[in-house]
């Protein structure tokens, strides 16, 4: 009843309808719990119909509802179980979300291309071991529409002489999109008992990726359902600052730009990594960082949930063009952040909006000051 997430609510502020929150989504489903024979006399539709499904799936899911609720309310899984719930009432998926889900669950990945091609890129920069130290993890964005991020990650970790794996066909899409509109119960039972086992079957101790929703997928959503992964999952930022402690990494060329860093939430406020970008950034000669008013947990989400997206694409357009805003307003020339599936939708804003400052990914901005 307090209210908390309300405000906060990056659905909220732009739909404007308290349904879109996490506590006006609690009240619309008390009302469908209490539904009583006056409802029926009254002709009042009351129940998990179109317009209750698509309340539930106006939510980005950032996580400020979960980080300003004073009584520690798990609202980010609670959410996702909704949506499941949605889905299991046959409302839901939503139409816009019906070719996302089965892109992943026909081809494994959230295009629809085959798994063959997730290498086709790389070339001679590949070089795996057979007796790896982490299995790399690239994801689909990487792998088939962002590619410069997946070879910035192989250069760094080429130039630190890492060993490593590679998992091609055999790596699927880890299923975070999914979570979010509601198909939780697939990713549970297809997408992660093959994922796991395709990375501990690698004989690594430690997965590393440079993709914000993978991560979270490892670390969060996997162990919610009762994964466990029996090794360790790294962002890149985390590897490379293990890597410069080691001495086996050195960044020695100049980079002088001035970067408003953007805490993309599924990697920040959801998987608690603020620091480990920072300080990875901090190591590239050069390189200013400047932050943005709403930084850190109080971060402000840019609307890249595919979910999201696809459902309410005026209202994720409007998050990101006020995220443009508030780096504009640091002085930066640029931003930089650390997922892959953020620095697309900025990007795609920014040039249909016409607005001139770019969005970087920190392993491109690390690459450079090798």
């Amino acid at each position: 009843m307090c209210g908390y997430c309300v405000p906060v609510c990056p659905a909220y502020q732009e739909i404007g309808w308290e349904s879109a929150t996490p506590r006006g989504k609690i009240f619309y489903l008390k009302q469908v719990a209490d539904k009583g024979p006056m409802d029926l006399l009254l002709r009042r539709h009351v129940g998990i119909g179109p317009d209750f499904g698509r309340a539930m799936y106006e939510c980005t899911g950032c996580g400020a509802c979960e980080e300003v609720c004073h009584v520690d309310i798990p609202l980010n899984a609670w959410l996702d179980d909704v949506k499941q719930l949605v889905v299991d009432s046959g409302v839901g998926p939503l139409p816009e979300h019906r070719g996302l889900v089965e892109c992943v669950k026909k081809t494994r990945n959230v295009y629809g291309r085959p798994q063959e091609d997730r290498l086709a890129w790389a070339g001679e920069q590949l070089r795996p071991s057979e007796s790896p130290e982490v299995v790399l993890w690239f994801g689909c964005v990487a792998s088939y529409e962002h590619q410069r991020v997946a070879k910035a990650t192989l250069k760094i970790l080429n130039a630190a002489n890492v060993r490593y794996r590679v998992l091609g066909k055999e790596e699927w899409c880890t299923g975070s999109p999914l979570i979010r509109v509601g198909e939780g119960r697939f990713v549970q039972k297809e997408l992660m008992p093959h994922n796991i086992q395709a990375v501990a079957g690698s004989g690594a101790k430690i997965l590393v990726t440079a993709c914000g929703e993978c991560y979270r997928a490892f670390l969060v959503d996997y162990k919610r359902f009762g994964g466990n992964p029996p090794f360790q999952v790294l962002h890149i930022a985390h590897y490379v600052d293990r890597l410069i402690r080691e001495k086996r990494l050195k960044f020695t060329k100049p980079v002088k730009r001035k970067l408003a860093f953007h805490d993309a939430c599924h990697l920040a406020r959801n998987a608690g990594a603020y620091d480990a970008p920072r300080a990875a950034l901090r190591f590239a000669p050069g390189v200013e960082i400047l932050e943005m008013y709403y930084n850190r947990s109080e971060t402000r989400c840019c609307g890249e949930d595919l979910g999201f997206r696809a459902a309410f694409p005026h209202q994720a357009q409007a998050l990101a063009a006020r995220r443009l805003q508030e780096a504009k307003e640091t002085g930066a020339e640029a931003i930089v952040t650390a997922d892959a599936h953020t620095e697309v939708h900025l990007n795609a804003v920014a040039q249909k909006l016409g607005r001139g400052m770019p969005t970087l990914d920190i392993v491109e901005i690390l690459a450079d000051a090798l």
